[in-house]
């Protein structure tokens, strides 16, 4: 017994030429998936390097398992519906049947995708610490509704017709007793998940805009979370090619020569690369850091050509990973105490600890950032952190050969 009905009898697709046009849609279908088999894989390690993993890592897992899954499918559907063909080169005894038998699969494998993805992006920035209450009911809501929408969706794709057998049998679908769904399903949900697609780009925006970083900084990591922006864009023209399908009369073209259903497989990948793209800032720190980096890096070179200062009064830690130490591009301060009263979380840090981008930000209701400058004249070996100033002003202090500027923000 098996789940689904064994497909009807083709010929060895292998046998079947392949003209200039199907070449370049299978060229998409494969180039893309690779594309974002690699992002995963960028992603997997800088996870590793970070040790930050969680629930949105496998969420986006999900995704890329769905998309490697859906791709052999495709590529039997495209070969068996003679996609790229002219026409008048289409063989006579050309049999609809199995391409549509193969395209029933993709669909499943198809529809989690784009669920899986926007649940990592909202996991992922729920990681993020520190929204207001706002920001995280309406991830949470979003992230409901993206869950109850992907259930519903797979289970209608599955039983969109009875008898299954009439998805693919087309006598068998014109029998009076046969029930299957309306095409403004198609329309529906894509049109849903096209609404969901605006709203989960909208978030970043909504919590990076009002955060005290570097411009570029800022910038850069905005200008990552727009990718998703490719995503709606595709999906919106797949959305018009959807509604010329069911609603449009067809205008003469020569239906087989045409390679847009590949739009799918690109939607599906682009979406998982947007998904991948923010947790590779680690990366991208590495590889960009006056781009990504917001680290006083410039301040450490000019002053210690080596960058191995000492943690304060003589600790000296290399360890940046702890949170407590320091490394050649990274000066962190944290777990400063905090007195009765100022309960809270206060950091003073030049980047993540971890080189995590969960902590871009971190505050708790109120944010403070401090920006300090040590420079060393050589006379002493240990930095000396000159008293508190307490008032929004800067400050410049010097003791033991150590001029220590430091600027609070409250």
């Amino acid at each position: 017994m098996t789940i689904l009905p064994r497909h009807p009898p083709h010929p060895n697709v292998l046998d079947i030429p392949t003209p200039p046009l199907q070449q370049a849609g299978l060229f998409i279908i494969f180039f893309f998936t690779a594309i974002a088999f690699v992002a995963f894989l960028l992603r997997l390690y800088s996870r590793y390097r970070t040790r930050q993993w969680g629930l949105d890592d496998a969420m986006v897992g999900c995704a890329m398992l769905f998309s490697l899954l859906m791709i052999g499918p495709f590529y039997m559907y495209m070969k068996l519906g003679y996609f790229g063909w002219r026409q008048e080169d289409v063989p006579p005894t050309y049999d609809p049947m199995p391409a549509f038998w193969w395209f029933y699969l993709a669909q499943l494998f198809y529809n989690p995708i784009l669920a899986f993805v926007k649940a990592s992006v909202l996991l992922f920035l729920l990681r993020l610490g520190g929204q207001k209450p706002g920001v995280r009911m309406v991830i949470y809501v979003l992230n409901g509704f993206n869950a109850c929408q992907a259930v519903a969706v797979f289970f209608v794709a599955l039983l969109q017709c009875l008898p299954i057998e009439a998805n693919w049998d087309f006598a068998l679908k014109a029998d009076p007793n046969t029930r299957c769904i309306d095409n403004s399903f198609h329309v529906v949900t894509s049109s849903l998940t096209l609404f969901t697609d605006v709203l989960v780009i909208v978030i970043p925006f909504w919590i990076f805009l009002g955060l005290k970083m570097k411009k570029a900084a800022k910038m850069a990591v905005l200008g990552i979370f727009a990718l998703g922006l490719a995503v709606t864009i595709i999906g919106a023209v797949r959305l018009n090619g959807i509604i010329k399908l069911f609603y449009i009369p067809p205008d003469g073209k020569d239906p087989f020569y045409d390679v847009t259903v590949t739009l799918s497989v690109v939607e599906a990948n682009v979406a998982i690369v947007s998904a991948c793209a923010p947790a590779l800032r680690p990366l991208f720190r590495m590889w960009m850091p006056v781009l990504f980096g917001g680290t006083t890096e410039r301040y450490v070179n000019k002053y210690t050509p080596n960058s191995q200062l000492p943690y304060y009064a003589g600790q000296s830690n290399t360890n940046g990973a702890n949170g407590t130490g320091m490394r050649g591009d990274d000066v962190t301060l944290k777990n400063l105490k905090t007195t009765k009263k100022r309960d809270g979380h206060t950091e003073c840090r030049s980047a993540s600890p971890s080189g995590s981008e969960e902590e871009i930000m971190t505050y708790n209701g109120i944010m403070r950032t401090t920006d300090v400058r040590v420079q060393y004249d050589g006379a002493s070996g240990y930095a000396v952190p000159g008293p508190a100033v307490d008032k929004s002003r800067p400050s410049v202090e010097s003791k033991g050969g150590v001029a220590v500027e430091e600027k609070r923000t409250v």
